[in-house]
């Protein structure tokens, strides 16, 4: 049987993103799993993001007239991490499924190296990722992330396709069948 004890959502907090993180929980309380949110941001942005909140952390021990320790970098990565994506989760989902949250630096790499080599490290035995539509020129001068890491991931990936428009002038998808 296959065990399931780790699974990765990365996130860039759009909706086909949300709707991946619907589907993490519902894998990772299924299977008992711990969920990883993964949050991929170019190199400058995360460092702004970290220094920010290293900042804010001194800053608001010295209003609370506590002393200052300096928080070390991992300290500041985890607080930006469950900054900015905790909102994502119910408190009952994050509890259930142990969540954790993580950013991470693109690098020259780009984005799916950064997703792929986090699953490498976490060891997680399933990736669950939205697809996002790209334009004919964005995909045939990029590609699509998830495509890159479907082709490079150590364990398997789902995709879960970006949901429905729900408003009056959108057209179902249609899906047809081979006989």
């Amino acid at each position: 049987m296959l065990a399931i004890t780790r699974i990765l959502v990365p996130t860039n907090l759009g909706e086909p993103s949300r709707a991946a993180i619907q589907h993490g929980v519902a894998f990772a309380r299924q299977f008992g799993a711990q969920l990883f949110l993964l949050h991929v941001l170019d190199a400058k942005k995360l460092d702004a993001a970290l220094e920010t909140e290293r900042v804010l952390e001194v800053l608001s021990a010295d209003a609370a007239g506590l002393a200052t320790n300096e928080p070390t970098s991992l300290e500041v990565a985890r607080n930006v991490a469950r900054h900015d994506l905790a909102r994502l989760l119910a408190p009952e989902d994050e509890r259930a499924v142990r969540a954790e949250y993580l950013l991470r630096a693109s690098g020259i790499a780009g984005t799916a190296d950064a997703i792929v080599e986090c699953a490498r490290e976490l060891r997680v035995e399933l990736v669950i990722m939205g697809k996002h539509h790209l334009g004919f020129v964005e995909h045939m001068l990029a590609g699509s992330v998830a495509e890159k890491v479907v082709r490079h991931a150590p364990c398997a990936v789902l995709i879960v396709p970006r949901p429905a428009q729900t408003d009056a002038g959108a057209k179902p998808r249609q899906t047809t069948t081979a006989r």
